[in-house]
């Protein structure tokens, strides 16, 4: 198909020079006439050359996609999520009695609720890399719930309260992760995978045999001129009994 346009194309071009030369013989147009002429057949032969070159590149791009669409016919993506069953809605509540009045909230302690730490801290927990054979989520997204034989990742940050000023590894000699067992994790002022913003980060291989459960730790900071603070929390409202929400930090099998 290629091959006969080119040579339809080759073709026109020589009748069109033969037409060009009966023409002349005939007609008596002058040399310079016919030069013109010639010109005007060479341009275009240029144009016709340029046409197939970039139709040449089109039909190679072309084929290139081809192929590579071929390769991923019989790929399954990965799905990193699993469509569970639909959750049993709450009961309705209890209706209150007739005649029912609602306690007077009890207000806060005014000296808790301003007491003023020195830090403030935000913190996010994340999956690792894979470390064993349990089946991992995507590495490096938020998470609550770890499974034993997993790689829990912590990354936060720390803000001094009297300054306003977020501590980097120049402001404090020491910051490190305590769990409830004791074990301490030190904490390193990193960039996030490499590229992303600095923040703090610790992280810890959840042992095969670890107890199931809320996981306690604390935060520790220790700053150069002697102050020290701890993010808790246990200290944070996470838990509500009454409506059967845990929202602290759960290690699962």
């Amino acid at each position: 198909m290629k091959f006969s346009q080119g040579i339809k194309r080759l073709g026109s071009l020589t009748v069109l020079g033969m037409t060009l030369a009966l023409v002349t013989a005939c007609s008596g147009i002058s040399q310079a006439d016919l030069d013109a002429a010639k010109q005007q057949l060479a341009a275009k032969q240029q144009e016709v050359t340029a046409v197939q070159q970039k139709l040449t590149a089109k039909e190679k791009e072309f084929e290139d996609l081809k192929k590579s669409a071929g390769k991923l016919e019989g790929v399954t993506p990965l799905v990193y999520t699993k469509v569970g069953p639909t959750p049993t809605p709450p009961a309705a509540p209890t209706p209150r009695p007739p005649g029912f009045v609602a306690p007077t909230p009890v207000p806060p302690d005014a000296a808790t609720v301003n007491a003023v730490f020195p830090f403030t801290f935000y913190v996010e927990t994340l999956t690792g890399h894979q470390v064993s054979e349990k089946v991992q989520y995507p590495s490096c997204v938020l998470n609550a719930q770890f499974r034993r034989g997993t790689h829990l990742v912590w990354r936060f940050e720390v803000f001094d309260t009297s300054t306003g000023k977020r501590l980097t590894s120049l402001d404090t000699p020491s910051i490190e992760l305590v769990l409830s067992d004791g074990k301490k994790l030190p904490a390193r002022f990193a960039r996030k995978g490499g590229t992303g913003p600095w923040t703090w980060v610790a992280a810890w291989d959840v042992p095969a045999n670890y107890p199931l459960g809320a996981l306690g730790y604390q935060i520790v900071v220790k700053a150069k001129d002697g102050r020290t603070g701890a993010f808790d929390p246990n200290l944070v409202a996470l838990v509500n009994k009454d409506r059967g929400i845990d929202q602290r930090l759960q290690i699962v099998d």
